[in-house]
């Protein structure tokens, strides 16, 4: 349950990032459309050159030492992109999220399939952790949106750093390194 709710949360924020980071920049900081759309690449670039480099890094320091320190970097890059005023210096802020973020579904799913993994029961955590992830990733903009109308877009936004801080620091991962 634990870790289905930290999936959940990851792809809320993952939904944030490439749902609403765009408009932020061009209604918040006043970024040309076109500029405004490079928040979007610039995240997903990052993740996943962040993602091609993250086995290395799971093996090398550890699963739970990598998810915490990802979870801590997107949680700075959000924090850049939101505190902003520049809209480049905030597209660089959304890089440094995505490139934080791009290890940590992957870990947290490495996490539930080591949890029974000897079990036939390993498929059906990761079927449930799948439903957890899927409903932070249709939700999640939607809440975004429905909150951003109450209390406005960057106060939104910015409500995402503790959640990336919570779970970086109390996700508990498997501590033997992802094979």
């Amino acid at each position: 349950m634990a870790l289905g709710l930290t999936g959940t949360a990851l792809m809320v924020c993952e939904g944030a990032a490439l749902g609403w980071s765009a408009i932020f920049l061009h209604d918040s900081r006043g970024a040309s459309l076109g500029l405004a759309a490079t928040a979007v690449t610039a995240y997903t670039g990052a993740q996943a050159l962040g993602r091609v480099i993250g086995d290395r890094l799971a093996l090398r320091y550890g699963a739970p030492a990598l998810f915490r320190t990802g979870g801590v970097v997107a949680a700075c890059g959000l924090a850049m992109a939101v505190l902003s005023p520049n809209p480049v210096t905030a597209i660089g802020g959304f890089a440094v999220a995505g490139a934080g973020a791009s290890v940590l579904i992957p870990l947290a799913y490495s996490a539930v399939g080591q949890a029974k993994e000897d079990s036939p029961e390993a498929a059906t955590l990761i079927s449930r952790f799948t439903t957890f992830t899927y409903a932070g990733t249709l939700c999640g903009p939607a809440a975004i949106g429905w909150a951003a109308e109450f209390v406005g877009l960057t106060w939104t936004l910015a409500a995402l750093i503790p959640v990336l801080c919570a779970v970086a620091f109390l996700s508990r991962l498997p501590g033997h390194p992802q094979r």
